[in-house]
């Protein structure tokens, strides 16, 4: 079969003309493979009225409806609470498992012999994020007004970080974006599986303890101002930890600067949550957090390992993607996700400009562990940077995962012990007068 191609080249050239082969697979892996175009549109000769009926036929009223008119442009006539739907659709989220899908399922696309317009806006008509949906559907216009698909990703460098467009375009110029597209696929999922475990690993525990401690403020507020007027009603001399629980209590209903205590100290902890969020947005902040984040008693290693995985994982699939290893260092320092380590990989990249291999600059490094330096340095010795990077990166993400079982395996019966610990104080601190009044009244 023959069928009438039109491509664009790594520079968004466009050409066009006719390939023989089996079938719209063949000929758009012949395209990528043996001309490295990615194709626009594939059209086979002679083909049925129905197929080229479907060619001509414009665009849908509802699927123009579902591109980003309104949103970018938005017309006169839309209402206010499309506009309110629009603001929340543009600034909602898209997570890394939606990116993960949007690629694997581009690369099926294209390899079907979709041009690579139309699997985008097929992609975007069935996107469930909103936001994502708006999207792809300026990319597919801006890809199909002549510039290259890393092109368009670029002018939504919020949602596509810039290894992801390195990768693309890379694979854009090797003619093997399909391949790419799966291996981009697979580290998204890996990266936002990692990601996940973490978060489990530090919210069971921050939410336990933000329990804990309002159930203490309840207590103290509410149940131990009432027992204090019994037990200072009686007259006798009060343990010294019933003392101290009810000097605690006192200070939690006393009031400072018009506000109760326990209100005040409430502010002051969620004035310090927002301080430190705004904190860690600038840059000597963001450096400090990350620097406390590696050298936590217990979560610090769970931070360096995470940082390792993604390093070692980025630069794998860069190297595997025909990048330039200064570019691979720069983009794997950007999207590593700790500023301690972009900062030395941005110096290790420069290393590298000037010579020096990577196990050299890094080598009797703190932030990077011998058997990563002994690895990266058979990877440059032999060629195969990229590979055993990826084995490395394996095993990070292994050891991740076993830490992450392992911590919450460890943290539950610490804080069933601190939750303990508390409570019986308080009851040890309430019982005990208690019981005094017993004896006092069994004697009389």
């Amino acid at each position: 079969m023959q069928f009438n191609y039109t491509a664009r080249d790594a520079t968004g050239k466009e050409a066009s003309g006719t390939i023989t082969a089996a079938s719209k697979l063949e000929a758009a892996d012949k395209l990528f493979n043996e001309k490295k175009l990615n194709v626009v549109s594939l059209d086979q000769i002679g083909g049925s009225d129905s197929e080229k009926a479907e060619k001509k036929k414009p665009d849908s009223e509802s699927e123009r409806d579902e591109s980003e008119k309104g949103i970018y442009a938005p017309e006169k006539s839309v209402n206010f609470i499309t506009s309110v739907n629009n603001y929340f659709a543009l600034h909602s989220k898209v997570k890394a498992q939606d990116k993960a899908v949007v690629f694997r399922l581009l690369a099926v696309m294209i390899n079907a012999g979709l041009s690579i317009v139309k699997a985008i806006k097929i992609l975007a008509k069935q996107s469930e994020s909103p936001r994502l949906k708006i999207v792809l559907t300026d990319i597919a216009e801006k890809v199909e007004s002549g510039i290259s698909f890393s092109e368009a990703l670029a002018f939504h460098d919020d949602i596509f970080v810039e290894s992801e467009i390195g990768i693309v375009k890379a694979g854009e110029a090797s003619g093997q974006l399909n391949k790419t597209l799966v291996s981009l696929a697979e580290e998204t999922e890996k990266a936002a599986s990692l990601s996940k475990k973490i978060r489990s690993a530090m919210v069971y525990p921050v939410v336990v303890l933000s329990i804990l401690v309002g159930a203490i403020v309840v207590v103290m507020v509410v149940v131990v101002p009432k027992l204090s007027q019994l037990f200072l009603g009686t007259g006798t001399e009060l343990p010294l930890t019933t003392k101290v629980l009810i000097g605690m209590s006192d200070w939690f209903t006393a009031s400072s600067l018009f506000f109760p205590n326990w209100m005040l100290l409430v502010i002051l902890i969620a004035g310090a949550v927002v301080f430190i969020s705004h904190w860690k947005k600038t840059p000597s902040g963001h450096l400090n957090w990350d620097w406390l984040m590696l050298h936590l008693p217990i979560f610090g290693e769970l931070h360096r390992k995470s940082a390792l995985a993604a390093f070692s994982r980025q630069l794998a699939l860069l190297s595997n993607s025909g990048v330039s290893i200064v570019r691979s260092l720069e983009i794997s320092a950007s999207a590593v996700g700790n500023e301690v380590y972009h900062r030395r990989l941005l110096d290790v990249k420069a290393d590298v400009e000037r010579g020096v291999p990577i196990n050299k600059s890094i080598e009797d490094d703190p932030l990077f562990p011998d058997l990563l330096v002994g690895m990266i340095a058979v990877g440059e010795q032999t060629a195969q940077l990229g590979t055993v990077t990826q084995k490395v990166s394996v095993f990070y993400d292994e050891e991740v995962d076993t830490f992450v079982k392992n911590l919450s395996t460890i943290m539950e019966p610490a804080i069933i012990v601190t939750i303990g610990l508390l409570v019986g104080g308080l009851v040890a601190a309430i019982m005990q007068p208690i019981m005094g009044l017993t004896d006092v009244a069994g004697k009389m």
